[in-house]
């Protein structure tokens, strides 16, 4: 079975070229494995099933949605990360930041930002305005579960997540009764973390409660060479050293949680997020003019509250959700003027509301087959304003509602094999937008062993985002959606060899997006969003752990790898079979981890490969392409035991190498860094 299944992986890509073959591959699958597997019986006690942290009777449903998730002891040593640094460190997802405590955006399997979906709770964090996430803004001591659906497995939280989505879970401790923590942190340029949670409650009720509070001057030192001036003797250049100017920041927010359970079959979930951002943009490296010319400011208040009632039974699973989210956001481009009130080039002010409900039901029909079905429902308003002193205000005030009605139906055809159907329709201000089926199988070839064969093929679609169609100047109303056919294949292997654990995994993906839009500067000086008329996607990704122990020290190593080509395949265009700007070939990740007694040590090594930053794929200049570049931080700790609660104690260096690197043109990176962390828990 394992040599079929390389064969397969040998003639995956040619396949996948064409949609009917690999539809054909996926059906033939289903139907023969069966056949191949004539021993089957009844549903075997090790299938994976629906976990629910509820008192009384459980649920048999089962769960074949194919989350990957990072380590739960990662998330504890990275609660005072953002979401982007998380990721870049522990995932194949590429992470481009333009520049420290900036904007961070992310392209998953080699997609745009906007084709990387986010959801809190049940909630979508994507802006309806830009459509994109700003993973800097996320803190991941918001969060206790970060899970990832990759490529066509997206479909089963909704559509548009042409690259994947991101999953960010939180959840009721029903045992807990009084617990909470504080943390403290000081870094290199004037950076202040503060962090504070209170959980408190019982078999009834739970409440948590958590403050979080980031500051910093974020005026780092580094050498411009982008900007430089001429040795009258040599004639060779001068490369000053200049400071980040311009570029604090403050991030604050509050995060409240509230879980009822009535009766053992019946829960209600409240949640509130609050947050306050507020950053200065620096200019950029080829920027001569003083510090006192554009100056940008960007401020942003945020609002996002999720209810929930779910009602579980012994066959059947019903969950109701209803949430808002709001987010007044304003930019500000101005230059101060000696004696005088600053001159404003631009004043921008968005005010974005949108008001989500879902229902959805699961019902196990027998040992075999389960069923599922669910309506989304979600209301946008965007109401965006540009204003200057020498023109007149433009902007646009537009709604959109986007609904999607899905059937799902998961069947087990045998001890091994597991199979399930999805079928979703979109409609966009109620009218037909898109019929998009996934289907997707899940086999375990070999008995009593976890070595799994996966595959997946569906199609999806993205409509453009409302900047896209009305922003002034530059929106493109005649944008038509991105559509793509999406499939992928891995195997994944777990064992034991001692008392060593490894775990491995290599998938292959690819990708045909048609219609894709693109943001290109004009000839009017502005620029204008338009369809390219086919990208392909396709790649390799591998990831491995290993966790184990020699005397009284344990180890562990995680890594991740990705090749990811992104191309234009646009018939007759100049770009034609050249990478798109911004996406490395190749990326990786290695964490590795030792503790022992009250002290641990993580080292975390990160690699991208070079990156263009036009679609000519040129290298004549600097400016055409990014060099590659490592990155190796390292954190000791020290964990004390006090009677029944913990102090840890933790140094942070990041950057150890002192590296010069960029992941955005003419945006400055840190050096090498410091931080400080105190923690008490209790």
């Amino acid at each position: 079975m394992r040599k079929m299944v390389f064969v397969l992986f040998r003639y995956f890509s040619i396949l996948l070229n064409n949609t009917k073959f690999g539809f054909l591959f996926g059906v033939f699958y289903l139907i023969l494995q069966p056949i191949f597997n004539s021993k089957a019986q009844s549903l075997k006690d090790t299938l994976l099933l629906q976990t629910i942290q509820i008192e009384g009777s459980k649920s048999i449903l089962k769960s074949s949605s194919p989350k990957a998730e990072i380590d739960s002891s990662i998330l504890a040593r990275s609660i005072t990360l953002r979401l982007s640094e998380l990721l870049s460190q522990n995932t194949p997802i590429f992470i481009k930041e333009y520049g420290r405590g900036a904007m961070a955006t992310a392209s998953f399997r080699g997609t745009a930002p906007s084709h990387t979906k986010v959801d809190w709770n049940g909630l979508e964090l994507n802006s309806p305005m830009l459509g994109m996430v700003d993973f800097s803004l996320i803190p991941v001591y918001f969060t206790e579960e970060v899970k990832l659906l990759q490529g066509s497995s997206s479909l089963l939280e909704s559509s548009g997540a042409l690259g994947g989505t991101i999953l960010l879970e939180n959840k009721a401790n029903w045992n807990n009764t009084f617990t909470g923590k504080l943390i403290s942190g000081y870094g290199s340029y004037q950076t202040f973390d503060e962090y504070a949670q209170i959980n408190i409650g019982n078999k009834k009720i739970q409440s948590r409660s958590a403050l979080f509070y980031n500051a910093s001057q974020n005026d780092f030192p580094f050498i411009n060479k982008l900007n430089a001036t001429i040795d009258p003797v040599t004639g060779g250049y001068i490369y000053e050293t200049e400071r980040n100017k311009n570029a604090d920041y403050l991030n604050y927010g509050l995060l409240q949680e509230v879980y009822l359970q009535s009766g053992p079959n019946n829960t209600l979930s409240l949640k509130l997020w609050l947050q306050h951002n507020d950053r200065s943009i620096p200019q950029l490296l080829t920027n001569e003019s003083d510090v006192s010319a554009n100056i940008n400011r960007q401020t942003e208040d945020a609002l996002r509250s999720v209810a929930e009632w779910k009602r579980f039974g012994t066959q059947s699973r019903l969950s109701i959700l209803s949430a808002i989210s709001l987010q007044n956001s304003t930019y500000l481009l101005e230059n101060r003027v000696s004696g005088a009130p600053n001159l404003v080039a631009l004043d921008a002010n968005s005010q974005v509301f949108s008001f989500v409900n879902k229902i959805a039901w699961q019902s196990q029909l027998n040992s075999m087959l389960s069923i599922a079905s669910g309506l989304d429902v979600v209301q946008d308003h965007v109401n965006s304003e540009n204003r200057n002193e020498t023109e007149a205000a433009t902007g646009y005030n537009k709604n959109r509602n986007n609904s999607s009605v899905y059937a799902k139906i998961d069947f087990q055809m045998n001890t091994s094999l597991n199979a399930y159907f999805l079928i979703r329709e979109e409609l966009i201000d109620l009218k037909h937008a898109a019929l998009l089926p996934l289907l997707r199988f899940t086999d375990h070839p070999i008995p009593d062993k976890k070595f799994a064969v996966t595959g997946s093929l569906a199609e999806n679609s993205h409509p453009p985002t409302l900047n896209d169609l009305y922003y002034l100047p530059g929106g493109n109303p005649n944008l038509l959606p991105e559509k793509g056919i999406l499939a992928d294949m891995g195997v994944t292997d777990e064992f034991s060899i001692g008392i060593n654990r490894l775990h491995a995994g290599i998938s292959l993906f690819h990708s045909n997006i048609h219609n894709w839009i693109i943001w290109l500067p004009t000839f009017q000086g502005y620029w204008e969003p338009s369809n390219i008329s086919r990208v392909r996607s396709q790649g390799i990704e591998a990831n491995i752990s290993w966790v184990g122990y020699y005397r009284s020290v344990r180890y562990g190593v995680k890594g991740n790898y990705a090749f990811t080509a992104t191309e234009n395949r646009t018939v007759n265009s100049p770009a034609y079979g050249n990478q798109l700007p911004y996406i490395p070939k190749h990326s990786a990740n290695l964490n590795f981890d030792f503790s022992w007694s009250l002290f641990y040590i993580d080292w975390i090594w990160n690699y991208y490969s070079k990156r263009y930053t036009t679609t000519a794929n040129s290298e004549e200049t600097y400016s055409d392409y990014l060099y590659p570049y490592l990155m190796n931080n390292i954190q000791l700790g020290m964990k004390i035991p006090v009677k029944t609660n913990s102090l840890s104690a933790e140094c942070k260096v990041l950057n150890i190498f002192n590296e010069d690197y960029r992941t955005v043109l003419q945006r400055p990176m840190p050096g090498r860094n410091y931080q400080l962390v105190l923690r008490y828990d209790f």
